[in-house]
């Protein structure tokens, strides 16, 4: 719990730029409401996306690990969606497209 701070933000969810962005997006969103002091990293290689502390480093501290873990988990149970995570790095199993109204939808 040592590792929280507050950070205000106001929040707007791209849908228009692909579904992992979106995803990514509502997983850091949901850490930073709960106090998280995170940042966002695309993984374009593996086609995943890490999420950093603020402050650097490469790994994140065990209470920070866990909260990541409960929001990955929490966010693709929301939106239906198979997601792939070791340590702080998360991918979609499957390929989804944003379809209107915010939904993702897997693609055929």
């Amino acid at each position: 719990m040592q590792n929280r701070r507050y950070l205000k933000r106001i929040w707007r969810v791209p849908k228009d730029r692909g579904a992992l962005e979106y995803f990514a997006t509502l997983v850091l969103k949901a850490m930073r409401k709960h106090g998280w002091p995170a940042k966002l990293d695309f993984d374009h290689q593996a086609g995943g996306f890490v999420i950093l502390h603020i402050d650097g480093g490469e790994k994140l501290p065990s209470d920070m690990q866990k909260a990541f873990e409960i929001a990955v988990r929490i966010t693709a149970k929301t939106r239906r969606v198979e997601v792939e995570q070791y340590d702080n790095w998360a991918a979609f199993l499957r390929e989804y497209r944003v379809a209107p109204g915010g939904h993702l939808r897997e693609v055929n």
